[in-house]
């Protein structure tokens, strides 16, 4: 039936979509872009970070040789400081590689539709079939896979890793961040490699929805491509590009001229002729204005002669198609000009 969804969404309506700011993004790949940064950052930085928290421990009991009234901006300070300092690397690394991770989905995307304010969007009755729709339904069932995926993992590494664990009370300090050091790596590298994973099968399951979105009807289709034949600014470009074609192939043409016939700026016409192979001249190619200078630029390049010819150019470009013959009352003129060539020739 022509009403069936069927047909793939056409770039005018994928185009339509993503000025209203409809695009297919998952918010997973820019989270697990996130995480990822996240965490490679503190591993990195891993030193510094336990410096820096050890300082900050420590920083009250520098001031206990103080009042009170006295201690207590300095150490408000200087722990708001330190505070500071440990959440600037995270936080940098972290708004990058979210704005990365949605720029590489959707690319450069700027649209207000879906904040500007509709009654439809204050409707109770709206907002409760939004609350209870299968989208969101899905959604939560998503969010509970997810939890339970990487409960799993985490369950998993701990359960590989309680017994030396188990052994940190009997080994002091050392023993403490020697084993929890790489317990907390794996833990790391691991929900991340789970949640790159269910990222990745979240992108392909929001682009297949996206796309099941804006599929339409034959009917559809048929429509837009009508407007789309009536719309003037697609029409003027369409021409643009054809007469940009047309203009190419001149000048392409105009490289295996004899001689090129000029009035002499607004318009040019090749010609071509060579005693063995033509009974009379044919004209190559022909152009007004730009195009006529583009010519006699290629010409120049070529080496082609130029003859300036204002009645013959004129007589050539109104009355002679690409590809055919010159008239025979043309032949006289264009005789003329066809010594000349042959004297320059000759010259040269």
């Amino acid at each position: 039936m022509s009403g069936e969804k069927t047909e793939q969404p056409t770039p005018k309506r994928l185009r339509d979509s993503r000025k209203k700011g409809q695009v297919a993004k998952s918010q997973d790949v820019t989270t697990a872009a996130l995480m990822g940064a996240t965490f490679a950052t503190i591993g990195i930085m891993w030193d510094w970070f336990l410096r820096e928290a050890k300082e900050l421990i420590l920083l009250p009991a520098a001031f206990y040789h103080l009042p009170f009234e006295r201690a207590l901006p300095e150490v408000a300070y200087g722990v708001l400081g330190k505070v500071l300092l440990l959440s600037l690397p995270v936080v940098l690394v972290g708004f990058v590689a979210g704005f990365a991770g949605s720029f590489l989905q959707v690319g450069p995307l700027l649209s207000f539709e879906p904040v500007k304010p509709e009654l439809k969007k204050l409707n109770p009755f709206e907002k409760a079939k939004q609350i209870f729709s299968v989208k969101n339904g899905i959604e939560f069932l998503k969010s509970a896979l997810k939890v339970a995926i990487i409960g799993i993992v985490v369950a998993l590494l701990i359960r590989s890793t309680v017994g030396p664990l188990t052994r940190i009370p009997y080994g002091g300090k050392a023993a403490l961040l020697a084993s929890i050091g790489p317990v907390m790596k794996a833990l790391a590298i691991n929900v991340v490699i789970a949640y790159v994973a269910i990222a990745a099968f979240d992108y392909f399951v929001q682009k297949y929805q996206y796309i099941k979105q804006l599929k339409m009807s034959k009917d559809e289709v048929k429509r837009e491509f009508k407007e789309s034949e009536g719309d003037p600014q697609i029409k003027g470009k369409r021409r643009q590009l054809h007469q940009e074609l047309i203009a190419n192939n001149t000048v392409q043409r105009t490289r295996k001229a004899t001689v090129v016939v000029t009035n002499p700026t607004h318009l040019a016409v090749a010609i071509y002729y060579d005693e063995r192979d033509n009974v009379l001249p044919t004209v190559l190619a022909k152009g007004e204005d730009h195009v006529a200078l583009r010519m006699k630029e290629v010409a120049r390049e070529e080496g082609i002669p130029i003859m300036e010819n204002v009645p013959l150019a004129r007589a050539l470009h109104a009355q002679v198609p690409v590809d055919r013959y010159i008239p025979s009352d043309l032949i006289e003129p264009m005789a003329e000009v066809l010594r000349w060539v042959k004297e320059l020739k000759e010259k040269g």
